[in-house]
């Protein structure tokens, strides 16, 4: 009888670790290795049709005051080579390439005339972000997410305070007081890029080999699209939302 648990509670023990195994790998397992000849890939994003015309943000249905108006980036189309800003390019599938460095320098998101500025950011997983209020205004943080731990704190005006952000995934940051929002997203592994405003991206030091490219865009969703790397090579690629 005590041979049969000793038995049972073993291969409990080992499909426990099968399955702790694979989840790892299906998290994102990353090794980080040395790419001396790294390929890489540059393209841009576009928006096909009549998306992307300027807006003004409006508070709780009341147009604000001239001052306070702003022109939204929730989505910005650039109108000579339909170009779109903020959209996030990533490699979803690497197990293995250079090694990511946290900056030493915090990026910064800062709430001006009301809006977080930039609306998008992407971070390596370990980054501290300072978050600033530039406005002669109170302002609050509220975060919402599942790994990382979520915070809510008011701002006064000139504060700056520091998160670090430990975990991958998209934390969506509001502030609950003028009802506006922005977004960073949290990656594992240093192969991802934010698009410039007319759309650019580039992403290097890939190792040699086939990967799946993702984009992602907070109103126009996501797109992926496999491409191969080659050893020193520059390969172009365009993604496009219709």
């Amino acid at each position: 009888m005590k041979r049969t648990l000793l038995l049972y509670i073993l291969s409990w023990f080992l499909l426990c670790n099968v399955l702790s195994s694979k989840g790892l790998f299906a998290n994102g397992l990353y090794t980080e290795i040395e790419v001396p000849d790294g390929g890489c890939v540059a393209g841009y994003v576009k928006c096909t049709g009549n998306a992307g015309a300027p807006s003004i943000d409006l508070y709780a249905g009341w147009e604000l005051p001239r001052a306070s108006q702003v022109i939204s980036e929730k989505l910005t189309v650039n109108k000579v080579n339909n170009g779109v800003k903020n959209v996030i390019v990533s490699i979803s599938d690497i197990e293995k390439g250079k090694k990511g460095v946290v900056p030493q320098i915090h990026p910064v998101i800062d709430q001006q005339r009301s809006v977080f500025i930039p609306r998008v950011t992407a971070i390596l997983a370990g980054t501290t972000v300072d978050l600033l209020n530039g406005d002669e205004e109170m302002h609050n943080v509220h975060t919402t997410s599942m790994r990382n731990q979520p915070f809510n704190f008011g701002m006064a005006y000139k504060q700056r305070i520091s998160k670090k952000f430990d975990f991958p995934e998209t934390v969506k940051l509001s502030c609950d007081i003028h009802k506006e929002y922005a977004w960073i997203v949290v990656f594992g592994n240093p192969y991802f890029d934010v698009t410039d405003r007319n759309g650019y991206f580039e992403i290097c030091d890939i190792p040699e080999g086939t990967y799946k490219f993702r984009v992602w865009h907070e109103e126009l969703g996501k797109r992926e699209k496999e491409v191969m790397v080659r050893a020193k090579k520059i390969e172009n690629i365009e993604f496009v939302y219709e």
